[in-house]
């Protein structure tokens, strides 16, 4: 077995055409990560190899003391239509060891990807689990099909949001940036400072624009008070930021621009709507656990994934 080089090849071919279904790792990760981290982090992406056909691709990078994914676990992809070797994960954990030395990381985090175990071989690393829930909804069956996993409480506040808020939104039909503009001007607002790089924010907007996601604003009264992004990627829509006044909490802002965010990404051929991360009572502060709550009333589906860490 070879540790190879992740190319453009490996990227835009089938074989592993799931890199690019999440807009974590695909085209709009690849684009987003460096100009929020900068030299703060390095891609190590790498493949490994066997009688000349990539078997596994791993994405990963490493910087400040880590081995991750930009902030994220690393991922790791099997060639699509094969069974995996155990001897091919090992030979990835060996070369993640490798890196992690080089690079002076003390702590390395990946996210096993379904299909792909890695109790028996991440254990014999010194790897620990833990459990993760992550919400999504089944775009494919359409608005019909997202009732039937929408919170019963939600209906009369998406009916609220939609009676009240005036939206405007930014995509490929409406690429004015300076709708843009007004939701990064908004979000330095709600946050009481300016909190990403000036390049992340132009490849969100270009992204967008060129049709991989779409922005909902939200204004009560003329005055804007919500804001919801979603990024594509080739099959999954990401429930990406969500900015909403925090005077006007008494209010229903997030539901109704969040679920139009839903149908919408449906109606560009997305498959699944990742909504993110629910955090356990226990292991989050009230403010997460509670938007936790938020998303999981939009869910019909919710999975349970191992995150394997070993150091800090």
């Amino acid at each position: 077995m070879e540790i190879g080089r992740v190319t453009a090849a490996h990227l835009n071919g089938p074989a592993f055409a799931a890199v690019d279904a999440h807009p974590f790792t695909g085209e709009f990760g690849r684009r987003y990560y460096p100009a929020v981290f900068g030299d703060r982090r390095r891609d190590e992406s790498f493949t490994i190899d066997d009688g000349g056909v990539t078997r596994l691709l791993v994405i990963c990078t490493t910087g400040e003391g880590v081995l991750d994914w930009y902030g994220m676990p690393i991922r790791m992809f099997a060639r699509a239509g094969t069974s995996l070797d155990p001897a091919i994960v090992e030979t990835a954990l060996a070369h993640l060891d490798t890196l992690a030395g080089k690079h002076a990381a003390s702590q390395i985090a990946i996210l096993e990807m379904p299909g792909l175990p890695l109790m028996a071989q991440c254990h014999g690393h010194g790897y620990h689990a833990t459990e993760h829930d992550f919400a999504s909804a089944d775009l494919t069956g359409g608005e019909a099909g997202l009732r039937k996993g929408l919170r019963k409480s939600f209906k009369s506040l998406l009916n609220w949001g939609k009676r009240n808020l005036a939206l405007e939104i930014y995509g490929k039909p409406n690429a004015d940036h300076a709708v843009f503009k007004r939701y990064q001007d908004f979000h330095a607002q709600v946050a009481g400072r300016v909190t990403r790089a000036p390049e992340s924010w132009k490849v969100m907007a270009d992204w967008i624009a060129r049709g991989h996601g779409e922005l909902v604003l939200g204004s009560l009264n003329g005055e804007l008070v919500t804001g919801t992004m979603v990024v594509d990627g080739t099959e999954a829509a990401y429930y990406a930021s969500g900015v909403y006044d925090r005077n006007r909490f008494d209010k229903p802002l997030a539901h109704w621009p969040l679920w139009l965010g839903m149908l919408h990404a449906g109606e560009r051929g997305m498959r699944v709507f990742d909504i993110g991360e629910i955090p356990r009572a226990g292991a989050a502060d009230a403010k997460e656990v509670n938007i936790g709550y938020f998303k999981r009333g939009f869910a019909t589906a919710l999975a349970m994934r191992t995150v394997w860490t070993r150091g800090a």
